[in-house]
């Protein structure tokens, strides 16, 4: 027993409460459960000091093993505090966290911003926080990012509501909640042109998208994904999810 516990990061009561203290749910009318995080308020608490992080970042900068560590902290914190879960989900050994069974989470961050996703009512779940890129990323990066399909998409429909570089950062962090979504079935990293979005609703912000049938069959992946966005100032968040039939 002493073995399993030593393969996972122990993280104490105290500070996963302190972290679920100081962080805020947000989209609250999901499905599911989610909560933000303004790392600038933690740097103060020196956590890469009150824990021994994994070995695969123990060699990272002091501000990436705070993001790294608070995200473990507080997705941990939310499965104790809505699903009656205590255990570790943060492995010494492996790079992603280890979920219980009945329970789908998903963390990101992008500068000074962490979010945290959780449910046990979901067939797939992703989100991705980005902050807005600039006009020169988009323009340069814009072939990487958007298949033809979407461009035309901005052309006919999207330029409407966002300017381009708000349209390549929402694509962008789409595309990221997907990757997430479908990563525990492909256990790949996929190209962001292998995917796109078919479908947007602007008005509601809800958004399809699908991988080319070479990827789907490959990684028997479906036909098509539900995702969603919201707008900040400075930043945009996506998701992708789907709530389990059955649940």
């Amino acid at each position: 027993m002493s073995n399993v516990v030593c393969d996972y990061l122990y993280i104490p009561e105290s500070l996963c409460k302190l972290i679920f203290e100081i962080s805020k749910p947000t989209l609250f009318k999901m499905p599911f459960y989610c909560y933000g995080l303004d790392l600038s308020k933690t740097l103060h608490l020196h956590i890469d000091q009150q824990l021994k992080p994994p070995k695969l970042i123990a060699q990272a900068r002091v501000e990436r093993k705070n993001e790294y560590l608070c995200g473990r902290i507080l997705a941990q914190a939310v499965l104790s505090h809505h699903f009656g879960l205590d255990q570790p989900i943060t492995s010494m050994h492996e790079h992603l966290p280890v979920w219980p069974t009945h329970v789908l989470g998903s963390i990101s961050h992008s500068q000074n911003k962490l979010i945290v996703m959780l449910s046990d009512k979901a067939s797939y779940l992703g989100i991705d926080i980005e902050h807005w890129v600039t006009s020169k990323f988009a323009q340069e990066s814009a072939h990487l990012i958007l298949t033809p399909s979407e461009l035309e998409l901005w052309k006919i429909k999207a330029s409407e509501f966002f300017d381009f570089s708000q349209f390549v950062s929402l694509i962008f962090s789409v595309k990221e909640s997907l990757y997430k979504a479908v990563y525990r079935i492909a256990k790949q990293y996929i190209d962001f042109l292998e995917a796109s979005v078919v479908d947007i609703d602007f008005e509601n912000q809800a958004l399809t998208l699908a991988f080319t049938s070479e990827i789907r069959n490959r990684y028997q992946l479906l036909e098509h994904y539900q995702g969603g966005w919201k707008v900040e100032q400075d930043y945009i968040m996506t998701w992708v999810f789907k709530a389990n039939i059955s649940a």
